[in-house]
């Protein structure tokens, strides 16, 4: 689970997606608007208050978003009852959820990662349906991935270990229409770079990352597959 300024990123993250102000944050929680600005500087929010919060966000960041597998259950302990299981359990899904695969297959920022035969589904993650018309806006919203990344050649648009989504559609897998991040295959490697169509009509492939800059121009001397478009990072940042 996160904590301090890492909890506290993911908590402002969390407010963004959500579309509301922090008074009004402070007002769901019954607390002075000062308490929120303390949760998002420092991550200061009490144990006790956990599991409402994660309840509240719960329509537009997965368990994941706070470094979570699953949300904890609540220990509802009563005068009646002192023995109840509050082992990790499935998190709520809300019945028009969107649910997106979670790849086991990750994305490398630097040299590639190997390949897995096939994809394979480790897992879901679920969406708000509106939050996807919102943010998104896909052509189909069952062609969503979620993948993990890693490496640092992309930072600081994203991060070692950030959770990405994926558009795999068929009009996101042209970089030649639209300047964007792609997940690429490439020499049975798997590569997430920024790619940008050039004026002679080639595709030039890049990293964020200043002190890596990587430039490569693809000219059709190279079988590149493209995945899809990344549409989404999980720290809040759209692409």
């Amino acid at each position: 689970m996160l904590t301090g300024e890492k909890l506290g990123d993911a908590i402002e993250a969390a407010i963004k997606l959500k579309g509301v102000t922090k008074k009004e944050v402070a007002a769901h929680f019954g607390v002075q608007p000062p308490s929120i600005q303390d949760w998002v500087k420092r991550g200061t929010i009490g144990k006790e208050k956990l599991p409402k919060l994660w309840s509240y966000f719960s329509d537009v960041v997965p368990a994941t978003h706070w470094g979570l597998d699953a949300i904890p259950a609540a220990d509802h302990t009563d005068s009646t009852s002192h023995n109840l299981d509050t082992s990790i359990v499935p998190a709520y899904h809300a019945p028009d959820a969107v649910l997106v695969p979670l790849l086991s297959n990750c994305g490398s920022m630097g040299p590639g990662s190997e390949l897995l035969e096939s994809d394979v589904i480790v897992g879901d993650l679920a969406l708000s349906p509106h939050w996807i018309n919102q943010q998104i806006r896909p052509q189909n919203p069952q062609e969503l991935r979620f993948i993990h990344a890693y490496g640092d050649s992309m930072h600081p648009t994203f991060t070692d270990g950030d959770v990405l989504l994926v558009d795999t559609g068929l009009n996101a897998r042209d970089p030649s229409s639209r300047e964007g991040v792609y997940v690429l295959r490439a020499n049975d490697r798997t590569f997430i770079k920024r790619v940008t169509p050039t004026f002679d009509g080639k595709l030039q492939v890049t990293s964020d990352n200043p002190s890596a800059k990587t430039v490569q121009t693809l000219n059709g001397d190279h079988q590149v597959d493209v995945v899809g478009r990344v549409v989404w990072a999980w720290n809040g940042k759209r692409l």
